[in-house]
């Protein structure tokens, strides 16, 4: 015959000053390993109630399977409370069996169920007491992992994927426009210049080298056309085109465009900041 063990659970009832001493029920009760017990609180002894504590046994540690909560309001409701809106303190979980390594085994509801609460009914089995092979369950919690942290897992490992399609997405959508820019005639100068020519055609100095030729080209021009229509003009003047002139205005044009779309662009990133 299997050997009978007396236990003592407890019930914490938070009346909104958390759970104390003075706001609880103790019941002892006597049971074999394994054996179904079944509890019954009276909860009508508070008169409020917003929060439920159950703690099946409080000394030593143990294996705890428990099999039903049910709470019955004051309006004579009575609800069976699913496990996931139960918490507990334990340090292996196999729901609903609950290895507690330590002599305070907690169970809590959800406190959204704990209100105007008038009875309690509790259904559990102690499987296991001492634990005399703590270090098989030790090795066990080192391995183990709780309800709690496996949603912050998926949570992390669900952003770490959502994020991983964006960043491919926005990827694809790069490779798109690098291949419609290159295959613009001005980009490719651009990309493929080296040396010195990598300064004039670079991203944005070709519009400016472009348009300092232009105005040198126009002055050297009005210069050579003025001197041909001037009159008198000497029959021993040779008209020709100055290189070196046009190469002079080119430059200073140049650096001139080049300084104004400086100070225009960081005017317009300011802006954006």
């Amino acid at each position: 015959m299997a050997e009978k063990i007396q236990l003592t659970a407890e019930v914490f009832i938070d009346t909104g000053k958390d759970f104390r001493p003075e706001d609880s029920l103790t019941v002892p009760y006597t049971c074999t390993l394994g054996e179904s017990v079944s509890l019954d609180f009276d909860l009508s002894v508070f008169e409020h109630t917003c929060g439920f504590r159950f703690d099946p046994l409080l000394e030593d540690s143990s294996m705890v399977r428990l099999e039903e909560i049910s709470l019955t309001y004051e309006d004579g409701e009575t609800k069976n409370i699913e496990f996931s809106r139960i918490k507990t303190n334990s340090d292996v979980d196999f729901e609903p069996i609950f290895v507690y390594l330590h002599k305070d085994p907690k169970f809590f509801v959800d406190e959204a169920l704990s209100l105007k609460l008038k009875a309690a009914h509790v259904v559990f089995r102690v499987l296991e007491l001492g634990l005399g092979e703590k270090e098989y369950w030790q090795e066990i919690k080192k391995h183990s992992v709780s309800e709690k942290e496996k949603e912050q897992l998926l949570g992390k490992l669900d952003a770490a994927m959502k994020e991983k399609h964006s960043l491919e997405k926005e990827n694809r959508r790069l490779k798109i426009e690098e291949e419609d820019i290159y295959s613009s005639g001005i980009w490719k100068l651009q990309h493929d210049a080296r040396g010195p020519w990598k300064v004039i055609f670079g991203k944005g100095n070709i519009f400016t080298f472009l348009a300092a030729v232009y105005i040198a080209l126009c002055s050297e021009l009005f210069i050579f056309n003025n001197a041909y229509y001037s009159v008198p003009r000497p029959n021993d003047q040779v008209l020709c085109f100055s290189f070196l002139r046009f190469g002079m205005i080119w430059f200073g044009a140049f650096v001139l465009i080049a300084v104004i779309n400086s100070l225009i662009q960081k005017g317009y990133r300011r802006e954006l900041a």
